[in-house]
């Protein structure tokens, strides 16, 4: 400590009888030569003045999105991590985001109560099909958007019996559209993914298909879905689309057997076959399910 501070520390030690003394004897000082602190010493009197515990007892505690939430059943419905803001969450029923920062669990459950999450909710569990839209709004990394994008464009595939040749079609058509998006750019989602599909098929020991006609227009289509196990857990891709026209149990044996065949998958690999419940399909007598279960004993269906 300065020399100037060490007389100041002494001043104000002084007994009260001499506080008198320094008052009466300050008042004759002229004021050009009153005693100054420099500004350093007065700023480290106020540095020792100011208490460290009152910065620690401002400081609030910020309640971060924490990945275990989303093992709940109910929050999962709904509840997507905030990739931008770890003080966030998104709800992907009303397609915000709110802040969790104040409490937690606690904003999630105060969310939920709101009339909009309810109504969104109440709308979404008449119209189910519309939550694949609400998926594109989640900010999320590019890969997992791009496999939302290719899942998406074969749903419609599906949806509307195209073919792969127009599913193609529309692949090249976007992508000549969109030059300048990234994810687009990167779709590949054609005959090659397909290929790739038939090339883990050929490696695999078992292997399950589902089928399901539908029609569009005069024609009407048949996707085959296979689904395997692999190396990394359970796949399942849409192996071909055939156009069926005549919906009995022995066309739609014969072509299936064919598109299995065209395919090299051996037979006595398939192991379930899944379907609707028509008679074509799953009858005890004469259908699809039973002219398989001839050539395959012990066919699941």
């Amino acid at each position: 400590m300065s020399s100037s501070e060490d007389e100041i520390m002494e001043i104000s030690n002084l007994p009260s009888s001499s506080n008198n003394y320094v008052s009466k004897s300050s008042e004759t000082v002229p004021v050009d030569k009153a005693i100054s602190l420099p500004p350093k010493t007065a700023n480290t009197i106020i540095a020792k003045i100011s208490s460290p515990s009152a910065s620690r007892i401002n400081k609030r505690y910020q309640s971060k999105f924490k990945k275990e939430w989303l093992s709940n059943s109910y929050f999962s419905t709904f509840l997507r991590e905030c990739k931008t803001d770890q003080t966030k969450a998104v709800c992907v029923t009303c397609n915000i985001q709110f802040s969790i920062l104040n409490s937690g669990v606690g904003d999630i459950n105060h969310h939920v109560q709101t009339k909009k999450h309810q109504d969104r909710t109440k709308s979404a569990e008449a119209n189910p099909s519309n939550r694949i839209y609400s998926t594109f709004n989640i900010t999320t990394t590019e890969l997992n958007k791009l496999c939302a994008v290719e899942g998406a464009m074969v749903f419609h595939t599906v949806k509307h019996s195209h073919s792969y040749i127009s599913h193609g079609c529309t692949i090249d058509t976007i992508k000549k559209c969109f030059p300048d998006s990234s994810t687009v750019k990167n779709i590949t989602c054609d005959r090659t993914k397909v290929d790739y599909i038939v090339a883990e098929l050929k490696n695999v020991s078992s292997f399950s298909i589902c089928y399901d006609a539908s029609n569009k227009g005069n024609a009407k289509m048949v996707p085959i879905v296979v689904q395997f196990f692999s190396k990394t857990g359970v796949k399942h891709g849409i192996l071909e689309f055939i156009e069926q026209m005549h919906e009995s149990a022995d066309a739609l044996f014969k072509n299936i057997k064919y598109v299995l065949e065209a395919n090299e998958l051996k037979l006595n690999q398939l192991v379930s076959l899944g379907s609707d419940n028509t008679n074509v399909n799953v009858g005890n007598h004469h259908s699809v399910f039973a002219l398989f279960e001839k050539l395959l004993p012990g066919l699941i269906k």
